[in-house]
C-alpha cells in the first residue's frame, strides 16, 4: 500500500511562533496510528512562503488524526493559517534508494 501526504503550504510573518506550533502539533499526531512524518520548509524565492509535509500510511489514519476533536487544539493553530488549496494526496510513483516503484491508486476513480 502506498503512503498518503499532506502538503498544506502557509504564508507565514511571525515563523519562530508558527514552527512552535508545528512542533506541538507533531508532538500529538506522531503518536496517532498511521504517522509517518513531517518536513517543514521554506521557500527560497519568498521567505514568507512555508510548506509543512505530513506523511502517513494511509487516507484514513490522516484524516482521523487531523479531524479529531481531542488532536483540534494542537492541529488547529497550524492547519488554519493553510492555504485553500487540495492538500492530500496519494504516492503513485516513489524513487528511493536507486529503484523506482509505481503504485496503484487507492481511489475510487469513476
Amino acid at each position: 500500500m502506498a503512503d498518503m501526504f499532506v502538503i498544506t503550504r502557509h504564508t507565514c510573518h511571525e515563523q519562530p511562533e508558527f514552527l512552535l506550533n508545528v512542533k506541538k502539533m507533531v508532538a500529538v499526531l506522531a503518536k496517532k496510528p498511521g504517522f509517518v512524518e513531517v518536513l517543514v520548509g521554506r521557500s527560497p524565492d519568498d521567505a514568507q512562503t512555508l510548506v509543512v509535509v505530513q506523511k502517513w500510511d494511509s487516507i484514513g489514519n490522516a484524516r482521523r488524526a487531523l479531524n479529531s476533536g481531542k488532536n483540534r487544539m494542537d492541529v488547529w493553530p497550524v492547519m488554519s493559517s493553510a492555504q485553500d488549496e487540495p492538500t492530500m494526496f496519494e504516492t503513485l510513483f516513489e524513487f528511493k534508494d536507486g529503484f523506482g516503484t509505481d503504485f496503484e491508486s487507492v481511489l475510487n476513480q469513476n
